[in-house]
C-alpha cells in the first residue's frame, strides 16, 4: 500500500474549536476534516463539494507532530463589518476578542510542522497530488486555495512530499513506538519511558462532515499525541490495525 507524506508548516496556526463562542479556542493540531478540506482545496473542490468524496470509506489520515508546540492568547481587534463601507474601519466601534494561537516552541528560530500522511482509494486522487506534492516544479500547482493553517491570515508552505510505502500489522501485547496521534480508545496502556522527553496532550478531532455540513455519527473522536516529536511508547488494542511506514516508523491512521 502507498500513500503520500508531507509536511505542513507554518509560523502560527488557529484550527478553531467548533463549540469556541466570545474566546476562539484552538486545536493544537488540525482535525482531520480540516486537513482533508486543504487537500480538496489544493486539488480544486469548492467549499461544501468534497465531502463524499473525501469521507472516511474512501480516504485515511494520519497526523505526526514534527516540531515542539505551544498556545499563546492574543487580544484580537475586530471590526463589525455590516457594508463594504465598513471594511476601511469607519463602521462602528471595534470589539476585542481573545484567541488562540499555536507557534512553535521558539518562535524566532522555530516553525511549526505537522507531518501528513494520506490515502485515497481513487488512484486519480493521488497521483494528482503526488504530481502537486512531490515532483519537483518551480511553479506554485495548488489549483484552488492558498495554504493556510487554519484561518487565512495563518499562511503556510508545504514541503517535503514523497510517496511512502506502508506495511500493514495488527497489533498484539507488544509495546510498540507509534509516531503518530492515535484515537483514545485504540489504546490499552501507555508505558512512560523516563529516558524519553515527552508532552502528552488529548484533544477532540473531527474526521468528516456529511453533504449538509454536520458531523456525521462517530466521527467526533478522542486522540492522543505527543508534542515534543517523540514516539508514543503504547501497548494498542488486540487486532488494532498500525502501518509501518517506508519500514522505519510506526503510524496509525485517525480513523
Amino acid at each position: 500500500m502507498q500513500a503520500i507524506s508531507f509536511c505542513l508548516n507554518g509560523k502560527m496556526a488557529h484550527f478553531r474549536k467548533y463549540y469556541s463562542n466570545s474566546t476562539a479556542l484552538s486545536h493544537l493540531v488540525p482535525p482531520v476534516a480540516t486537513i482533508k478540506g486543504i487537500i480538496a482545496g489544493l486539488l480544486g473542490y469548492e467549499r461544501d463539494s468534497y465531502y463524499e468524496e473525501f469521507s472516511d470509506k474512501r480516504c485515511k489520515v494520519a497526523l505526526c507532530v514534527k516540531s515542539p508546540l505551544k498556545k499563546i492568547t492574543q487580544t484580537m481587534n475586530l471590526l463589525k463589518v455590516e457594508s463594504l463601507n465598513h471594511l476601511n474601519g469607519a463602521g462602528l466601534n471595534r470589539t476585542q476578542n481573545h484567541t488562540e494561537f499555536v507557534v512553535p516552541k521558539n518562535l524566532q528560530s522555530e516553525n511549526i510542522c505537522y507531518e501528513v500522511i494520506f490515502y485515497h482509494e481513487d488512484r486519480s486522487v493521488m497521483e494528482k497530488l503526488t504530481a502537486m506534492l512531490c515532483l519537483p516544479s518551480s511553479a506554485y500547482l495548488s489549483q484552488g486555495i492558498s495554504v493556510a493553517l487554519g484561518s487565512a491570515q495563518c499562511l503556510g508552505w508545504i514541503s517535503q512530499g514523497k510517496v511512502v510505502d506502508l506495511e500493514k500489522r495488527l497489533s498484539d501485547d507488544a509495546v510498540i513506538a507509534i509516531c503518530s496521534a492515535v484515537v483514545l480508545n485504540r489504546i490499552e496502556k501507555i508505558c512512560l519511558e523516563k529516558e524519553i522527553c515527552s508532552n502528552f496532550f488529548k484533544e477532540e478531532t473531527i474526521t468528516e462532515f456529511d453533504e449538509h455540513r454536520l458531523i456525521t455519527e462517530g466521527s467526533r473522536k478522542e486522540i492522543l499525541f505527543n508534542l515534543e516529536d517523540t514516539a508514543l511508547s503504547l501497548i494498542l488494542k488486540q487486532a488494532t490495525p498500525y502501518y509501518v511506514m517506508d519500514a522505519k516508523e510506526n503510524i496509525v491512521f485517525l480513523e
